[in-house]
């Protein structure tokens, strides 16, 4: 688990939005994104752009915890539900379903008050290597 911990939170990305790692187990994640002024959209609140890089995070982070070497993302629904302008945000993601080539995960973000603001499912392809 520190290898995958490590690759995420070396990643260019991550780095560049400022993600944050709260918790993470087996098949299972917490990410924590405090809120910049640069991801807030024109109605003030933050894009709905960020909702969905921070539940595509969650949802890979929590497929790539059950043991796979990567892990690709084939679809993504995102249902937005509330908008939010400042605080931290936080995506928790969970699997629901693998099989050999593939794996189905949910994320829902949620403000600090624990209000949901988005809900996310997505289906990953996974591979793992040859050892």
């Amino acid at each position: 688990m520190q290898e995958i911990i490590q690759g995420f939170e070396q990643s260019n990305f991550w780095n560049f939005i400022g993600l944050e790692l709260e918790k993470a187990e087996k098949g299972s994640v917490t990410l924590k994104l405090p809120i910049i002024p640069a991801f807030i959209n024109v109605r003030e609140s933050v894009h709905g752009g960020v909702y969905a890089s921070i539940l595509d995070t969650a949802m890979g982070f929590s497929a790539r915890s059950l043991g796979y070497d990567e892990v690709i993302t084939l679809d993504m629904n995102v249902r937005f539900l509330k908008a939010v302008s400042d605080g931290t945000i936080y995506a928790v993601g969970n699997t629901i379903h693998q099989n050999r080539s593939t794996v189905l995960v949910e994320a829902v973000l949620y403000d600090e008050d624990d209000n949901k603001l988005a809900h996310s499912t997505g289906t990953f392809r996974v591979v793992k290597h040859d050892s």
